[in-house]
């Protein structure tokens, strides 16, 4: 999945074994930003947050926001707000390789463990999502990083068939539950029925509540794509998704995506797209949805020093 929204404390730096032991007398007790409590939280690339920031009205509407900036190489944490730098893996084993050897990035604050049926994961995860992701929490609080779980819809099909009704079968297999116990935020990747509202807000509702039902803590988020495989996406199509996902999610993982090895059936970039639904007058209501409350601080971004 591709994705989308400062400064934040930077762990102790260094290489090597001795770099994570640092993050783990840091390790952080991330708290539930539970619907209503407050600001979004959002999942963003460095590219398309930079998209949806050129524009100074998007700018001001994530000013304040929880975002998980993902970079990707070299590249730097945002400035111009405030970010949580977050690092995504497609497989357990490369994410427990980077921990181990202790060569994750020192200002990584946040991972996310991005499970799907693609040739990015092996199929053994694929086809055990719930150990997998448990396994990956518990590595991942053990050096005090934040821990993302995002399991695809189309782990459905990890066995070799193909399921009918991928979301059903999503939801019957209750893999959003199982891969989320031990996690601190988990994305509903359900932008593939974002073109229909109705159906869009269904799954996440269910699936949501699934996740509530085994970690009332987490932070739950869905998905959205301004350009996936398909027919065109609207502005309108992405304003109708989040409205009727707000009450069941405190923020959304908003994808930019391009074609290439993650997508390679998606179109050309459309960050257009994300900026013309942010900017619609009827996100107004989710500012009200989630209106600024003294009583959550949700996640930290900022390690606790060490004793």
């Amino acid at each position: 999945m591709s994705v989308l929204v400062g400064q934040v404390a930077a762990c102790s730096t260094g290489t090597g074994p001795g770099t994570h032991a640092r993050h783990e007398s840091q390790a952080q007790a991330p708290a539930v930003k539970p619907a209503g409590s407050g600001p979004l939280s959002w999942i963003l690339t460095k590219v398309a947050l930079n998209a949806l920031i050129a524009d100074s009205h998007v700018r001001a509407q994530l000013s304040g926001a929880q975002i998980f900036e993902i970079l990707t190489g070299t590249e730097r944490p945002a400035t111009a707000l405030a970010v949580v730098p977050t690092m995504s893996f497609k497989s357990f084993a490369t994410l427990e390789d980077t921990l181990i050897r202790g060569t994750l990035r020192p200002d990584i604050r946040a991972v996310i463990y991005d499970a799907e049926h693609w040739a990015q994961t092996p199929t053994d995860e694929q086809r055990d999502p719930a150990t997998f992701y448990q396994r990956a929490a518990q590595l991942a609080h053990a050096h005090g990083l934040i821990f993302i779980a995002t399991p695809a819809m189309d782990l459905v099909n990890a066995d070799g068939g193909k399921a009918a009704d991928p979301a059903t079968a999503f939801v019957d297999r209750r893999i959003g539950a199982d891969a989320a116990q031990s996690a601190d935020v988990v994305d509903i990747q359900a932008q593939s029925l974002e073109r229909d509202a109705a159906a869009y807000r269904s799954f996440v509702a269910r699936v949501s509540a699934q996740i509530r039902a085994v970690n009332p803590k987490v932070t739950v988020l869905a998905g959205l794509s301004t350009n996936p495989h398909g027919s065109a996406i609207t502005p309108d199509m992405l304003v109708a998704a989040m409205l009727g996902a707000a009450g069941q999610v405190t923020g959304f993982w908003m994808n930019v995506p391009g074609k290439g090895s993650d997508c390679p059936k998606c179109n050309a970039p459309q960050p257009d797209v994300a900026v013309a639904a942010l900017s619609d007058g009827r996100m107004a209501r989710l500012a009200e949805i989630f209106a600024p409350s003294d009583a959550a601080s949700g996640l930290s971004a900022t390690p606790k020093s060490s004793s």
